[in-house]
């Protein structure tokens, strides 16, 4: 009779903090209204490593690690260890706040409980299904509603103490889940030429790049993005290492620009990075017709912003990178 009591007071705790979370924070932006079907495709998004899959698109959404934080961790008398993350759901196709995605594990098992909680506007039903979960689930799991209980109560308190969520120019902007190119950024095609990004359709066929076997191939777009909004575009310079260590006789050809929104992804010696972090002496990788393969170039400047452009786009390959002025970029 005790163990039912404390179940049926957490589960009430839970909903209540819940509610009033959800209209304090999502009330203050302009949110969709996240539907049962939605709810239900993020419930089925699997995160493959929780740790350190802290902003990724998946199934139409975004999901962001909430404010960047770890796990919430909890070590109980029986010794098992629990945890709790907290993401942020977007819709990819216009940004749209959705809501919030509280993801429980089990330190014994590994298993984990996902738990889909709409924005203020959310439809009816799929708050009815995140009170089901609630309920039903948490009945089930010994320690799960008082640890989600905990976190979404401590959350609460730190919006209500002034936290929460805003950055010093208000919430995050839209651009900043645009991983995107200017419209006439050159795409490098299978057979030597270049097409404008603008013009790619899905289903047509462009060079890609397999990381793993450092060589090109042709690879198909399964989609692409525009966005339309005011962006700004990142830039670096890129020349040949060869011609950095050539001698004085060497004629040297001008840096090569390199522009796209701060946060896309490209390759360097050092792995996947966001174009704003590249630094002076980076190395990157461009294709080169003499060497028929990818070469080494090195950054020898990067600028903020090179200018900005009403409109963006991005492309999905089935190989994950591809080329935009013959460097190799990586999906986003």
């Amino acid at each position: 009779m005790k163990n039912n009591l404390l179940a049926i007071f957490c589960f009430v705790c839970c909903a209540i903090v819940t509610q009033l979370c959800t209209q304090r924070v999502w009330a203050q932006t302009a949110s969709a209204g996240m539907t049962l079907e939605q709810a239900n495709a993020v419930k089925s998004i699997k995160i493959a490593n929780l740790d350190k899959d802290t902003y990724f698109k998946s199934g139409g959404f975004i999901l962001d690690r909430y404010e960047e934080r770890p796990a919430y961790v909890f070590t109980y008398s029986d010794g098992i260890t629990r945890k709790i993350y907290l993401y942020k759901i977007f819709s990819a196709a216009d940004t749209k706040d959705l809501g919030l995605l509280a993801i429980y594990q089990n330190g014994k098992t590994n298993e984990v409980k996902p738990f889909v909680i709409p924005g203020a506007n959310g439809d009816r039903k799929a708050w009815d299904a995140y009170i089901d979960d609630l309920k039903y689930v948490g009945e089930k799991e010994p320690g799960l509603m008082s640890t989600l209980g905990f976190v979404l109560s401590r959350e609460m308190a730190n919006l209500m103490a002034g936290g929460g969520g805003k950055s010093e120019d208000g919430d995050k902007k839209k651009e900043e889940y645009n991983f995107c190119f200017a419209a006439d950024a050159p795409v490098t095609m299978p057979n030597g030429t270049e097409k404008a990004i603008r013009d790619i359709k899905a289903g047509d066929v462009v060079v890609g790049y397999n990381a793993q076997t450092k060589s090109l191939a042709p690879t198909r777009v399964t989609k692409v993005e525009i966005h339309t909004g005011e962006f700004k575009l990142a830039g670096v310079w890129l020349a040949s290492m060869n011609e950095l260590t050539a001698g004085t006789s060497s004629a040297l050809v001008a840096p090569v620009l390199l522009e796209a929104t701060a946060n896309h992804p490209v390759l360097t010696a050092a792995g996947r990075k966001a174009l704003g972090d590249v630094k002076a002496g980076d190395v990157l990788y461009r294709y080169d017709a003499t060497a028929k393969g990818v070469v080494a170039y090195n950054v020898v400047r990067t600028e903020a912003a090179v200018r900005s452009t009403k409109q963006v786009y991005n492309l999905v390959t089935e190989s994950g990178a591809y080329l935009i002025g013959e460097t190799v970029v990586l999906d986003k």
